[in-house]
């Protein structure tokens, strides 16, 4: 991390009041950005209503863009960001205030978003020193459509998707408030885990990853690919020793050992059978393609696919940490 020395030349704020945190605290949060000097608010939800507003801020390399909001808005935030001007994206600041919060988690934003503003102003007014500097790349996913591409932080298929579908279906409704419901969640797919008949929980995903001079095509429990360096409940699924922004993690559907290696795997060290079977992979990389997907979960949004999948690491965006 490195030090943002300059004061952004203009402030661009994107609040989204259907996300789960400012939905309980709307009044109050309108009043402390409404307090942020010189600051441009815009209020919106829809990814349509997310790509109008970034496109009507206009910021560029030496402003500051703030998102109030979860992980899918950051997600809406960034593909709006990078699809205008990807060479010429501002700064970020990414308060959490949705139901998942894992990407301003990771890059070091855990305190709530009235605080954090609270913060922001200090600098903004001299009261405070500068914020820190974290450069993080963003995964870039196209497809062989002619839909433009999407941007975001997380990416996910198989199990992965069968367990948001599954919080959607079973645990929001309950009234699980902030990351509580996310992580019973993922508690839920891992107990299930320990059946051995099939579950619906755990998919068989039919897949070709192109990470080797030979492809790999057998059904995959889950794969995953992140630019964050931690998961949800702290987790870090991965363990590729290369020098590259992407984590992407594969395992097999019954790949042999599984619960023995789950705590390894969590906590992304290898044994001895993740080492040597083609059932677990797990690599750093710049850039990859998968086939056969028909569709694929970013930063909590399900999105179809069409065709031949591509993920690659952008150059990195500079997000800032109060």
């Amino acid at each position: 991390m490195t030090e943002l020395t300059p004061r952004p030349e203009r402030i661009g704020i994107l609040l989204n009041p259907a996300s789960g945190y400012v939905r309980r605290h709307l009044p109050s949060l309108r009043r402390r950005v409404a307090g942020i000097t010189n600051a441009m608010v815009i209020e919106a939800s829809s990814a349509g209503q997310i790509k109008g507003a970034v496109e009507s801020l206009q910021l560029g390399p030496a402003d500051l863009l703030v998102v109030i909001g979860g992980d899918g808005t950051l997600q809406a935030v960034l593909t709006a960001t990078l699809r205008q001007a990807p060479l010429a994206a501002p700064y970020v600041l990414a308060l959490p205030a949705g139901t998942t919060n894992m990407s301003a988690s990771d890059l070091g934003i855990r305190s709530n978003p009235t605080a954090a503003l609270q913060g922001l102003d200090n600098w903004l007014s001299g009261k405070t020193s500068a914020p820190a500097v974290r450069a993080r790349a963003v995964l870039r996913v196209s497809d062989a459509s002619l839909a433009p591409p999407q941007f975001g932080m997380f990416f996910g298929a198989g199990a992965i998707i069968s367990g948001v579908r599954y919080f959607h279906s079973s645990v929001r409704p309950k009234g699980v408030h902030g990351a509580l419901g996310p992580s019973l969640a993922f508690v839920r797919m891992l107990l299930s885990l320990l059946r051995s008949r099939e579950h619906s929980l755990l998919p068989a995903t039919p897949a070709r990853l192109h990470l080797t001079p030979q492809p790999l095509l057998v059904p995959w429990l889950l794969i995953l690919a992140t630019t964050l360096d931690t998961l949800l409940l702290g987790s870090t699924p991965y363990w590729g020793r290369e020098k590259a922004p992407m984590h992407f993690t594969a395992i097999a559907h019954r790949a042999p050992r599984l619960l023995r290696s789950l705590l390894f795997l969590l906590r992304g060290r290898s044994t001895a059978t993740m080492s040597n079977n083609p059932a677990y992979v797990s690599h750093n990389l710049s850039h990859t393609a998968i086939d056969d997907l028909t569709e694929y979960l970013l930063d909590g949004e399900i999105f179809s696919s069409h065709g031949q999948l591509h993920l690659t690491a952008t150059p990195a965006i500079r997000f800032i940490v109060l």
